[in-house]
C-alpha cells in the first residue's frame, strides 16, 4: 500500500486556507455588528400590504433541494474520507486503513458525478426560463456595490436577482472547484490514470505527484469556502427564511421583497 502521507499537501498550506475562511467569517460578523445594510430601492419602515403577508413563492423546486441535499451529503462523504486518508500525522487516528476510508471515497465520488450529470440535464433541458445563475455584468455591477458598501464607501446596497450576487459567485467557485477536484482525482486514481496516455505526452510520476498536491490544495479551498457557505446560511439571522426554503422549497412573499427583486 502506497504511503499516502507522503503525497500530501503541507499541512501548514492547508491551515493557511482554513484559518483565512474562519477569518473571513469572523471579518463579516464584527463589520455587520455595527452597520446592517439596506437596500437602495428600499427604506425603512416601507410598508408591505398585508394581503401579501402569507403569501408564499417558490424558490426552489423538489428536484433542486434533494440534489443540494444529496450533493451535501456526497462532499461530505469526500471530506471527511479525504481527511482521514490524508490526514496529519499530529492528529488522533481513528479506526480504519486509507483503503478502507478509500472504499467510502469512491462512493463519495460515485454520488457526486451521479448527481452532477442529473444537475446538468435538468439545468439545461428540463427547467424553463434564463438561468439566474448566470455570471453577467448586472451581478458584476451588483457584487462591486455591496462591497463599497461593505467597506464604507457607498451606502447604496443593490436588490438582488433570485439569487444574492455572493451565492451566484459561490456556486461557480464550488463548480470550478469540484471539476478540478474531480480531474486531479481521476489522474491519481489508478484505475482512471492507467487510461491516460502519459508516457505519449511525456508525462511520468512527477505529473502525478503534483496533481496529488493540486487535490489536497483544492480540497482546502472547498472546505474554505463550505465553511463560509455554512456562516451565512445558520448564523445570519436574515438568511434563516432563505435557508429553511432549501428545505421547504417556498419563502414568504413579503420576506423575499425585502432583499430581492419580484421574480418574472
Amino acid at each position: 500500500m502506497a504511503d499516502y502521507n507522503f503525497y500530501r499537501l503541507d499541512d501548514r498550506i492547508f491551515w493557511i486556507f482554513i484559518i483565512a475562511g474562519l477569518t473571513f467569517c469572523l471579518i463579516h460578523a464584527s463589520r455587520r455588528a455595527f452597520r446592517q445594510p439596506l437596500p437602495m430601492d428600499l427604506h425603512e419602515g416601507e410598508f408591505v400590504p398585508s394581503d401579501t403577508k402569507e403569501e408564499k413563492i417558490e424558490r426552489y423546486s423538489l428536484f433542486q433541494r434533494i440534489y443540494h441535499w444529496a450533493n451535501t451529503i456526497a462532499v461530505l462523504t469526500l471530506i471527511i474520507s479525504g481527511w482521514m486518508i490524508y490526514q496529519p500525522r499530529r492528529l488522533p487516528t481513528v479506526e480504519g486503513t486509507p483503503s478502507g476510508w478509500f472504499f467510502w471515497h469512491r462512493w463519495g465520488v460515485a454520488l457526486l458525478l451521479v448527481g452532477l450529470v442529473f444537475h446538468i440535464i435538468y439545468e439545461s433541458f428540463i427547467i424553463r426560463g434564463s438561468n439566474p445563475m448566470v455570471v453577467n455584468r448586472a451581478e458584476v455591477k451588483r457584487i462591486l456595490s455591496i462591497l463599497k458598501n461593505f467597506f464604507g464607501l457607498s451606502k447604496s446596497y443593490p436588490l438582488a436577482g433570485k439569487y444574492h450576487p455572493g451565492q451566484i459567485f459561490f456556486h461557480w467557485f464550488v463548480a470550478g472547484n469540484l471539476f478540478l477536484l474531480i480531474l486531479t482525482g481521476f489522474v491519481i486514481w489508478k484505475p482512471f490514470r492507467d487510461l491516460l496516455p502519459l508516457s505519449f505526452l511525456g508525462l511520468g510520476w512527477d505529473f502525478i505527484f503534483y496533481n496529488r498536491l493540486l487535490h489536497g490544495l483544492f480540497s482546502a479551498t472547498l472546505i474554505a469556502g463550505l465553511i463560509d457557505h455554512i456562516y451565512f446560511a445558520l448564523f445570519i439571522k436574515k438568511n434563516w427564511t432563505e435557508t429553511k426554503s432549501m428545505i421547504t422549497g417556498r419563502v414568504p412573499r413579503h420576506e423575499y421583497l425585502k432583499s430581492h427583486h419580484l421574480l418574472d
